[in-house]
């Protein structure tokens, strides 16, 4: 078998590409420290400052205060941005899910403003309880409170999620009511 090796720079495709008895490599378009710049990523938002992506700006400026709600499609918003809001803000964030759709809820640094009442009510409308953040790094702010898996207790559901301001989370279950 004869294999030719050749750099291509024209831009088009992949950059490996295998036919007719030939590999071509082509040239990468980007660096790859400029692909990966952590922007959005709670990790690098809360150990280098960096910015949120643009996706998750703008859910921060329709969430601009305490007990603020917003409702956007399924796909727009993740667990993760989620935790990137609370590294850029060190406030408590919480996603409920229903078909298509999620509620966003912003907290401030001690709790999201949800109480059972509430919570039954979101339920009932069928929403599930997609999961929450702490503020803090460490392993001890991903401990669920008595609050939280209260809160659990009202949705049909068995788990929900903490994230914390660097995108580690814990799933807790819900305790057996007697």
């Amino acid at each position: 078998m004869n294999f030719s090796i050749a750099v291509d720079k024209s831009g088009n495709g992949g950059i490996i590409k295998i036919g007719s008895g030939d590999v071509s490599i082509s040239a990468i378009e980007q660096p790859i420290e400029q692909q990966h710049t952590g922007k959005g990523n709670p990790n690098a938002i809360m150990t280098f400052d960096m910015p949120l992506n643009n996706r998750q700006q703008k859910l921060l400026d329709d969430l601009p205060e305490f007990d603020s709600r917003v409702t956007v499609p399924k796909k727009s918003v993740n667990m993760s941005d989620l935790s990137a809001l609370t590294a850029k803000t060190g406030d408590e964030f919480a996603m409920f899910t229903k078909g298509e759709e999620r509620l966003i809820i912003r907290g401030n640094s001690k709790k999201v403003n949800i109480n059972i009442d509430e919570a039954k009510a979101l339920s009932e409308k069928g929403y599930k309880w997609s999961g929450h953040t702490h503020p803090g790094v460490d392993d001890n702010c991903l401990m669920p409170s008595k609050g939280d898996k209260d809160i659990l207790a009202v949705f049909d559901q068995e788990t929900s999620v903490v994230y914390n301001s660097k995108g580690n989370y814990l799933t807790f279950v819900k305790e057996d009511q007697l």
